[in-house]
């Protein structure tokens, strides 16, 4: 590999975004060809584990492999181009990264009702149909209600995504376009947009955006990977609790479903998670660059 990417490293940003594009659509194809070579699995709870296996190598071939391997073709550094730190303080920083995603869930809940409204005239039933099957296809991952599976859904729809699309868009993406943009508020919302973009769900496109600005900032203003697989587990890992106590009969609503939080608690959490973020993560930022 080490005579290999002599051919790829120092290459300029915009040259890295197309090599990281290409490296996306190879491991894609692999991914749809390897989907159509395993053979279905009946009904029932079967069906619903096949699906979490096919979730779970969806995630490792499309994020996951693509950015390993442009990290190893690309970067000088091999895999410490992710900025995975271990030490103590970046696991307070992570500490504190889930507690501003646990504050920004009620705004983030508002922005996604508001969202779920949108009427896109002409291509309203195509995408409105394409938003709720992906959402049929989460209920169902999500189904099932014995403790192994939830230990399951924990890692296929909680922990894989975080790791997987963390490395790909805010260690890929993001990384390289601030390189190119030199501005990091730039390459935030540019990543931030194809990140919800990728996710190919018109009506969520803007919380998942939102969602993406947390965890862009949050990845800058840290300088570590682990800060924002912790936070973005934590986000998936909500639902998916959510969804196993629904299906417990725990909570009698649906966890996929806007909840509605009123404003007075909507700004306050808000206001809660900037502090935190100005007195954590502002802080840190200037202790690195001192």
């Amino acid at each position: 590999m080490k005579d290999l990417n002599i051919f790829f490293i120092d290459k300029k940003p915009f040259s890295q975004l197309v090599g990281l594009f290409f490296l996306f659509l190879f491991s894609f194809i692999i991914s749809s060809g390897l989907m159509l070579l395993i053979p279905e699995v009946g009904s029932g709870d079967a069906a619903i584990r096949f699906q979490l296996v096919q979730q779970a190598l969806s995630q490792l071939l499309n994020f996951l492999l693509p950015a390993c391997l442009f990290a190893l073709l690309f970067q000088p550094q091999g895999s410490n181009y992710f900025q995975f730190h271990w030490q103590g303080r970046h696991w307070g920083l992570a500490a504190v990264g889930m507690v501003i995603m646990l504050l920004v869930a009620p705004a983030n809940d508002y922005i996604t009702a508001w969202n779920d409204g949108w009427n896109l005239g002409p291509l309203e039933s195509s995408m409105r149909r394409l938003s709720d099957l992906a959402k049929t296809q989460i209920e169902q991952m999500l189904s099932l209600s014995s403790i192994p599976d939830l230990l399951l859904q924990l890692f296929v729809v909680a922990l894989l995504p975080a790791v997987c699309e963390e490395l790909f868009f805010r260690g890929g993406v993001q990384q390289i376009l601030h390189r190119w943009f030199g501005s990091p508020h730039a390459a935030i919302i540019v990543a931030s947009l194809i990140f919800s973009l990728a996710h190919g769900d018109l009506y969520g496109l803007i919380p998942r955006f939102f969602l993406g600005l947390v965890l862009g900032y949050l990845f800058f203003y840290s300088g570590s990977m682990l800060v924002n697989v912790c936070a973005h587990f934590l986000n998936n890992a909500m639902v998916v609790l959510l969804c196993f106590l629904n299906h417990r009969g725990v909570l009698s609503f649906s966890p996929t479903d806007p909840l509605g939080m009123p404003w007075y608690v909507t700004l306050p959490c808000l206001l809660a998670a900037l502090l935190l973020f100005l007195v954590y993560f502002i802080k840190n930022d200037a202790k690195r660059i001192r």
